[in-house]
């Protein structure tokens, strides 16, 4: 009688079933060509067993007997085991659980060949398997860049739909510290290469979502506005916050998108940043954010220790407010609304609680009155490449804005022609468009606020 093979634990590796129903692996080729076999249990139950057969597998013969009964469900229970590797191999990011539930109901593994490869004890080699097709994680922007670049590990950058990818190179030197890791994929470089479609741009940085243990600064985001949605265009992965790292990766995206030239950017306030995108796209108008300068208020008025005189003085948190929407008037009327707040503040007597604040923002922002001025306010929201099709299609992309943003920037708009017209002067601009910008303020009022402590039981 023939043998029937089955698959072993190990990659490549068989065992083979007897007539006696045991299970053996092949120990060594005999004389005569016949192939001496033991039992699969001869390391963990010591067992005995021995055969011989044909180099065919066939004309079975037992040498020596078992000390155990015949397990029936081995070859059920290891052929399970090995497509659920090979799944985790794939790249398959579905749970465990799910999984082994799925791939059991799918091969139909009766419960008797289930229960000798439970989860609990399937779960560290899956665990291995799916590492297998995985790099070790980088320590640096150099080695992640090796990494995206190999075809082994292309899935990693994949888009989900697998046809295109989301890993465009790196820019910028190891050795001089201006390395950064460029991600936009190649539909998106097409729809920024179109002048036409992309006029303003919004360039924001964050560190929250920095990889831990490489040496990364931030994560440096380019985004769109389209019919009031927002569309993430690039996102650069930096090593450094320097002049000399954004004009690389700046440069980076000029070359991968030749006809990406914007006419209007808003940014934050960092100098490095402001330099390399006057570098970058000198045509452009360059404005501030309006988000990011009133926080830098309310920080500065917090480490001032102003947060209790503005918590007691209604007049000062009126004053500290103008301050805070100055960036909404037209650019040659900010000096103008600034004087405006330092008069009022000594007409009030309140001018020796804010000579800090002022004395502040007229070393450090009135340098900056041509870029400060944001004139109007856009609401951003999350986006994904969807809302492009969707917005194309004349459709609603994402939900619709809040009732106090609509709101916001209708009183800011009407507000803005009422001056130009001359309806209204800077003093009740300010006066009425600081409520649009509480949110912003108290962010940077109350800091990061910590986390209260749990208690024990």
């Amino acid at each position: 009688m023939e043998m029937i093979e089955g698959r072993g634990i190990r990659p490549r590796t068989r065992f083979w079933r007897g007539p006696d129903l045991h299970d053996y692996h092949v120990n060594r080729v005999m004389n005569g060509r016949r192939i001496s076999m033991r039992c699969v249990e001869w390391w963990m139950l010591k067992c005995p067993g021995r055969c011989s057969v044909s180099s065919a597998y066939t004309e079975f013969r037992q040498t020596t007997r078992h000390n155990h009964d015949p397990v029936k469900h081995r070859i059920q229970a290891r052929a399970f085991r090995h497509f659920l590797m090979e799944r985790c191999r794939s790249g398959d990011h579905t749970g465990y659980k799910r999984m082994y539930n799925q791939e059991r109901r799918r091969l139909k593994i009766s419960r008797q060949a289930a229960s000798r490869m439970p989860l609990v004890t399937l779960r560290p080699s899956m665990r291995r398997a799916r590492l297998e097709n995985r790099p070790q994680i980088p320590r640096s922007i150099k080695e992640l860049d090796k990494i995206l670049s190999r075809r082994r590990y292309r899935k990693l950058s994949c888009t989900i739909d697998g046809k295109d990818n989301v890993y465009a190179g790196r820019a910028g030197s190891a050795s001089q510290k201006t390395i950064s890791a460029l991600f936009v994929s190649r539909r998106m470089l097409r729809y920024m290469n179109k002048s036409r479609r992309v006029q303003s741009i919004f360039c924001d940085a964050t560190f929250c979502p920095v990889p831990r243990g490489m040496k990364a600064n931030q994560l440096f985001t380019i985004s769109t506005i389209r019919q009031h949605h927002v569309i993430p265009l690039v996102r650069v992965l930096m090593r450094r916050r320097t002049t000399a790292s954004y004009t690389a990766a700046l440069e980076k995206i000029k070359e991968l998108a030749p006809g990406f030239q914007p006419k209007k950017i808003m940014s934050d306030f960092e100098r490095a940043e402001q330099n390399a995108l006057e570098m970058a796209f000198p045509n452009a108008q360059l404005h501030g954010c309006l988000f990011h300068y009133a926080k830098a208020i309310g920080c500065k008025a917090r480490k001032l220790g102003m947060s209790r005189i503005i918590k007691s003085s209604r007049m000062v948190r009126r004053l500290i407010r103008w301050l805070s929407c100055l960036p909404l008037l037209p650019c040659d009327k900010i000096k103008k609304g600034f004087k405006i707040v330092c008069k009022e503040a000594v007409r009030k007597g309140v001018a020796s609680g804010m000579l800090g604040i002022l004395r502040y923002w007229a070393r450090y922002w009135l340098p900056k009155v041509h870029i400060l001025s944001v004139n109007a306010v856009i609401d951003m929201e999350d986006s994904t490449f969807q809302d492009i099709y969707i917005l194309k299609k004349g459709r609603q992309a994402n939900r619709i804005r809040s009732v106090s943003a609509v709101a916001n920037d209708r009183t800011v708009t009407a507000l803005t022609t009422d001056l130009a017209e001359g309806h209204i002067s800077v003093r009740e601009f300010l006066k009425t468009a600081s409520f649009t910008i509480l949110s912003a303020l108290s962010r940077g009022l109350d800091g990061k606020r910590k986390k209260p402590k749990k208690r024990k039981h």
